[in-house]
């Protein structure tokens, strides 16, 4: 379910990290990882180093993970009406903030419990920081309440704000992965189509940047 253009997606955005980030960063660090599907992306983090915690409103993904990876820990977490409880050093956030409609709560609660925070979404094309749209949305890698969103950069990027956090918008063709683009310009058509994304690597002010 997570094949065909999901494997070189992943590949892209996890070299976007290596080259941005030193890979010893993450040794011996706590990380969340939301919406993790069968959290291939979870895996991967966890041969850096890191104790991963993966977590999903599907329950059948999880039982799929505890398969594959049975070191991670998992618990079934929906982002749009649970909170996240733990603190975590990271919170590798990828391609889930999108099918939320509670955005805001969410990913100030998100900030709330991490001092590190990768930030991936689809985004509507527009800096007003005012924008977001709410979309139907259906199907096993969409919206688990079928209510999803397109907010702008500007929209996440004051909420991040708002919660102590600065952060660098990675523009970088590596990370281009099929449709799925992150180095285009804004031209403020005031709408959004599939494959208009961003990608934020995100620190807590009183911490330690991570950036190479």
């Amino acid at each position: 379910m997570f094949d065909h253009h999901y494997v070189n997606w992943r590949t892209s955005r996890v070299e976007g990290i290596k080259k941005y980030i030193d890979l010893s960063f993450f040794k011996e660090k706590t990380m969340l990882e939301v919406g993790c599907g069968y959290a291939d992306l979870g895996n991967i983090f966890s041969e850096f180093s890191c104790s991963v915690t993966s977590t999903d409103a599907r329950k059948e993904h999880l039982v799929e993970v505890n398969k594959r990876y049975p070191h991670i820990n998992t618990y079934v977490l929906d982002c749009d009406k649970d909170k996240i409880t733990t603190k975590y050093d990271i919170v590798l956030h990828w391609g889930v903030l999108y099918h939320l409609s509670n955005v805001e709560e969410h990913l100030k609660n998100v900030c709330e419990q991490t001092d590190y925070l990768l930030l991936e979404t689809e985004v509507s094309d527009t800096l007003d920081k005012d924008t977001i749209f709410k979309v139907d949305e259906s199907g096993y890698d969409q919206a688990f309440n079928n209510v999803g969103c397109r907010p702008s950069e500007q929209y996440v990027e004051k909420i991040l704000s708002e919660s102590n956090f600065d952060f660098k918008l990675i523009k970088d063709p590596i990370i281009n992965s099929g449709y799925h683009v992150y180095d285009w310009d804004v031209s403020e058509t005031k709408s959004w189509r599939n494959g208009l994304r961003r990608y934020w690597i995100c620190w807590k002010k009183d911490k330690e940047n991570p950036l190479k």
